[in-house]
């Protein structure tokens, strides 16, 4: 039993002295922004609205083209024609060969001026959606920002459970020394020792799977920052910051006029209408203006001139109304008015489950506010219990199941405490998060 205990206590010793790559908990953050799949999808959607904004701006400048041709045309020579009239007989000597070749150049300027305005709306509803591609990019960072700090909170709490697990090893050895003592001197019984026995293993058991679940949250830890699990990886110890809490109707003005979510949501509802208008535009008609103008010549050479010889010039300004296009027109229009529909349902949504996340947060906060204060109070309670039980029973004072509860009672104190402060920094990091904090 000794020598295991031994054991798992050297183990622990050489994880505190190893030569691990320690990372802050910014550090991790930014490592996780490099390499998280949902961030990097939404900094490309980003993008790929940015091109949209381009292209529908592009709608309002016209289009130009240039355009450039040879042509060879060979033909063979004709044979000889034989043919009568008038009794006499006629022959028409063949034709020769000949190559003709042709060179043309031009250019083209064509421009939209009237399309019902639906260049109009396309390209602010373009603009609206890159915004809320934005802010779902912002969303999408403060969550996994959220997550990282829960992550990394909780290896500090692992950390936190195994030296309360190994000083419970510590202090249940002793007692065991102490137990075995006494039983040598005849002033304990061999039931206080084996009672002792089974502590101590059960405080190893605990330290093991302190243990075990240290290992397993920090490679849990290192996947989301995009490392592989089982490297040499460990976090830096920091103290958990604490924080005044206002009134959370505070809190619900700021993350409704604030939160990512609830912008992008608004930016949704803009774009939808603007996507509406674009819809109406089709039953107007459209207008058209084109300009053309090239040159055709049948030798390169006389490419060169650009001269008022053989070209040709065309300015065209036509109207066009489709009278019937299969009713493609009308469904464009519904699936436009539906999609203003949906959007003002998610806004809604989106509203709402802000409040909701922030309201809940913020009694989070509270709640651990008060378990932290009593854990800490009960945890000194337990503490001082132990020494005076453990004195008592040192005098002959008090029985065994008394120093056993009283060690029993301050491990319980101890993870109690942690599990507190845990609950804390993940509930401040969760109201951050409900605002839209990164």
């Amino acid at each position: 039993m000794k020598r295991l205990t031994a054991y798992l206590l050297g183990l622990l010793l050489l994880a505190g002295i190893s030569k691990a790559r320690v990372y802050s908990l910014q550090e991790c953050i930014e490592m996780a922004r490099k390499t998280d799949k949902n961030v990097i999808t939404a900094r490309n959607s980003v993008r790929t609205s940015s091109d949209a904004v381009w292209v529908n701006g592009g709608q309002f400048l016209p289009s130009v083209g240039v355009s450039g041709s040879y042509r060879k045309t060979d033909r063979g020579p004709t044979s000889p024609q034989v043919y009568s009239t008038g009794g006499a007989v006629i022959v028409s000597p063949g034709e020769p060969g000949f190559t003709i070749k042709s060179y043309s150049a031009g250019f083209s300027v064509d421009y939209t001026l009237f399309d019902g305005l639906q260049n109009v709306w396309n390209y602010y509803k373009s603009r609206a959606n890159k915004k809320a591609a934005e802010y779902d990019y912002a969303e999408a960072v403060a969550y996994l920002v959220y997550n990282v700090k829960g992550q990394y909170y909780y290896v500090l709490k692992t950390m936190r459970d195994l030296e309360v697990a190994r000083d419970a090893v510590r202090r249940s050895e002793e007692l065991l020394k102490l137990f075995e003592e006494k039983y040598a001197l005849g002033s304990a019984s061999l039931s206080e020792v084996l009672k002792q026995r089974v502590q101590y293993g059960t405080d190893q058991l605990t330290l093991v799977t302190a243990d075990k679940s240290y290992k397993s949250a920090l490679d849990n830890l290192a996947v989301l920052a995009g490392l592989e699990p089982g490297g040499d990886f460990a976090i830096a110890d920091m103290e958990l910051q604490k924080e005044d809490i206002g009134e959370v109707d505070a809190y619900v003005r700021r993350a409704l006029a604030e939160h990512p979510t609830v912008l992008s949501a608004r930016e949704g509802i803009a774009a939808s209408k603007f996507g509406v208008r674009s819809a109406w535009g089709q039953f107007l008609p459209t207008l058209y203006w084109g300009y053309s103008y090239g040159w055709s010549k049948n030798r390169w050479a006389d490419m060169k001139k650009f001269g008022p010889e053989d070209h040709s010039g065309t300015v065209s300004l036509s109207l066009q109304y489709p009278i019937f296009s299969g009713f493609t027109r009308k469904a464009s229009l519904s699936g436009a008015k539906a999609g203003l529909s949906n959007a003002r349902a998610y806004d809604l949504q989106a509203r709402n489950g802000v409040v909701r996340d922030v309201r809940e947060a913020h009694h989070g906060i509270k709640l651990a506010e008060e378990t932290m204060k009593l854990s800490a109070e009960t945890e000194a309670a337990a503490k001082e219990d132990m020494d005076l039980v453990q004195a008592k029973y040192n005098l002959g004072a008090a029985a065994l199941w008394e120093l056993l509860d009283a060690e029993v009672s301050l491990k319980t104190a101890q993870f109690n405490r942690v599990k507190a402060e845990f609950d804390y920094a993940l509930a401040l990091a969760k109201l951050h998060y409900t605002m839209g904090e990164q």
